[in-house]
């Protein structure tokens, strides 16, 4: 039976898978520009101290790798808003302490279970990286067309030097560089966090089920008796 309170709970609801799913991408994204400039700054440090260290963090964090963290964050949003991946509600989290929280995992083997929770973020951690490894490869072309020119540019569309060289970057990325299994391991850790219900605390409505907050003690009034007071 539906009440007055399912709008406003179904909302509420909306709006803390929201705010969720937009940390959990801001968080991975952090993690992923960190932990990607850590190993060039860790060897740089070795081979040449500060300064071959901070080289490597400038690498790290140049607009190309950035615009490879964003292309990464845009597949996790994207994952993670999808039925089966998106953050679950808790079970307290209606108006009024109403129950509607994710549904019981339907019977089965456990083994059968894990392997349908498992396999899709694994497909989707792997198309994150791919996605970042994509958006560095289209920032990679197109700081060299600016480099080179449009006319050089317009050869080598003409030619399909360029598509190659853009394929190339991508598997580059892949298969050579260390920001691809760290972004698979980031989306793994994220898509997995994201499974942990998470209620809206605090934005609940007053309603008939879930009263306002009671007035202070101090507050109340009394009102005097306009008859005389029985004898």
């Amino acid at each position: 039976m539906r009440t007055v309170a399912d709008g406003p709970t179904r909302d509420l609801e909306a709006l803390a898978v929201a705010v969720r799913r937009d940390r959990l991408v801001l968080w991975a994204c952090g993690w992923l520009v960190a932990l990607q400039a850590l190993p060039y700054v860790a060897v740089g440090w070795v081979i040449d101290g500060g300064t071959a260290a901070g080289d490597g963090a400038l690498y790290a964090l140049s607009p190309r790798a950035l615009l490879g963290v964003v292309g990464f964050g845009v597949v996790l949003a994207v994952a993670l808003s999808r039925p089966g991946l998106r953050p679950r509600v808790g079970p307290r989290a209606a108006a009024g302490g109403g129950a509607e929280g994710p549904l019981l995992a339907s019977r089965g083997s456990g083994t059968a279970r894990t392997t349908r929770s498992v396999l899709p973020r694994l497909r989707w951690a792997a198309l994150a990286s791919i996605g970042g490894a994509a958006a560095h490869a289209g920032a990679v072309l197109l700081d060299d067309a600016a480099r080179s020119g449009a006319f050089a540019v317009g050869d080598a569309l003409d030619d399909g030097s360029a598509v190659w060289a853009y394929v190339a970057t991508v598997l580059h990325v892949l298969l050579m560089d260390v920001r691809a299994p760290l972004a698979v391991v980031v989306a793994l850790v994220v898509l997995t966090r994201a499974r942990r219900p998470v209620s809206p605390r605090g934005c609940r409505p007053a309603g008939p089920d879930r009263p306002g907050p009671a007035a202070p003690p101090g507050a109340r009034t009394t009102r005097r008796s306009q008859g005389r007071p029985p004898s």
